[in-house]
């Protein structure tokens, strides 16, 4: 891991040790280090990922009539391990849990 880390607040964490016990470990919460590199990585893939399926649902609603994408909100999550996941269904669970809201809307260009 580099020098630089992002810290990722998790319920996904061991039992702490006697003696540590702060405010997170109070709630059931832990700071994780994940190399920003790694984050990055994964951030990168489901980007892309993502960027290809809106790619495919514009294509096939354009075709089909004169309806066109014009906004996606997706719910993303980031593990400890700095995994990245869509949320799936039962958004409004997953709001609970400090999901990242990414909002793509279409710039309509003059």
């Amino acid at each position: 891991m580099t020098d630089d880390v992002i810290y990722i607040v998790t319920e996904d964490r061991p039992e702490a040790s006697p003696g540590e016990k702060g405010l997170l470990d109070r709630i059931g919460l832990k700071q994780v280090p994940v190399d920003p590199k790694k984050l990055e990585v994964e951030w990168n893939r489901m980007l892309r990922v993502v960027g290809k399926l809106l790619a495919q649902a514009e294509q096939q609603v354009g075709g089909e009539s004169d309806l066109k994408l014009d906004e996606v909100t997706l719910a993303v999550e980031i593990n400890s391990k700095g995994q990245v996941s869509l949320m799936g269904v039962g958004g409004a669970e997953a709001s609970g849990k400090g999901a990242i809201t990414l909002k793509f809307k279409r710039v309509e260009s003059n």
